[in-house]
């Protein structure tokens, strides 16, 4: 039989990518077979034990992996219509489901496990033995925290003796939207500031030795995910159920979700999608979220995130 391929070529950001290995894992189960990588994020899989080979999406010769393997294709047409006019929309759908779906199937929560396996830890100059890891990046407009938030939020735990480490790049998501996302960067009296700084192995250590980490909902949510620190997860306007990791078969091991005074989820709530001539949309417009409210208030206060770390810690 021929080898099998998982193609994730059209997921281009790090967190819809690792968000496959659930699926990467069904895959070796059912066909009892190691299994070929295809990727814009080669080192997700290089260490990973059920991969046979990773390939770099941009420079495979496709003619040469749909001769000589079974692919099965995932993550395709997002923010796209199919032929029937169907939509399958990344904001109202589990993204660890969103691979299985793609492929003819679900996954039950006991098999939602990311996986990760990083290469051996580097140590980093100047590291606190003990710290708070934030990740002040800016994101999508609706899960983003302002950088003054961040800054007051690191300020607070410093006054209170508590090293802050922070960790970010400079990136962007190229597909259906364009979006940019610079880090925010600041200086940190006490601990120490790396932002642009690590890579994605060092990323992980560093959550994985952190005291708590704080992000929105990003590629390094998913990540930490993959260890067992505590996920402090800032609020959003996507349904929390649909992001927050599965560790040990549940959504709650160390895992907080902070949110504001708005919990609508109207990034995951289809009414919010609908407009005047029936089509459903896959991201609803700002003003529909707001409901006559003066402000978008899904985002939590500097006081909120303060005090969960606190109780966390």
């Amino acid at each position: 039989m021929k080898k099998i391929c998982l193609d994730l070529s059209e997921a281009k950001a790090i967190g819809d990518t690792l968000c496959s290995t659930p699926v990467l894992r069904k895959l070796y189960d059912s066909y009892n077979s190691k299994i070929v990588v295809v990727t814009n994020f080669p080192e997700l899989f290089k260490n990973h034990p059920l991969v046979e080979k990773v390939y770099q999406s941009s420079s495979i010769n496709r003619d040469f992996i749909n001769s000589n393997f079974i692919t099965h294709n995932s993550f395709y047409e997002n923010g796209q219509k199919n032929s029937r006019g169907i939509e399958f929309k990344h904001n109202r759908i589990d993204i660890r489901q969103y691979h299985a779906i793609k492929l003819g199937f679900m996954l039950t929560k006991d098999e939602m496990l990311l996986e990760y396996t990083p290469d051996e830890y580097e140590p980093i100059n100047k590291l606190p033995e003990k710290f708070v890891l934030i990740h002040p990046v800016q994101n999508w407009p609706s899960r983003t925290w302002d950088a003054v938030k961040w800054m007051e939020l690191t300020k607070r735990l410093n006054e209170q003796n508590i090293s802050v480490v922070s960790i970010g790049k400079d990136s962007s998501e190229v597909g259906f939207f364009n979006v940019k996302k610079p880090i925010f960067n600041f200086e940190i009296k006490n601990g120490i500031n790396l932002m642009n700084k690590t890579t994605l192995n060092q990323s992980w250590h560093l959550i994985n030795k952190s005291m708590c980490f704080i992000t929105m909902d990003s590629g390094l949510l998913h990540l930490a995910g993959t260890t067992d620190t505590d996920i402090l997860q800032l609020g959003s306007s996507i349904n929390k159920e649909f992001r927050a990791p599965y560790r040990n078969g549940s959504q709650d091991y160390k895992y907080h979700y902070v949110g504001g005074g708005c919990s609508l989820f109207c990034g995951s709530d289809m009414k919010y999608g609908v407009k005047e001539w029936g089509d459903i949309q896959g991201v609803p417009p700002l003003i529909n979220c707001l409901e006559n409210k003066p402000t978008f208030e899904c985002h939590p206060s500097v006081e909120q995130v303060f005090n969960k770390i606190l109780e966390i810690i």
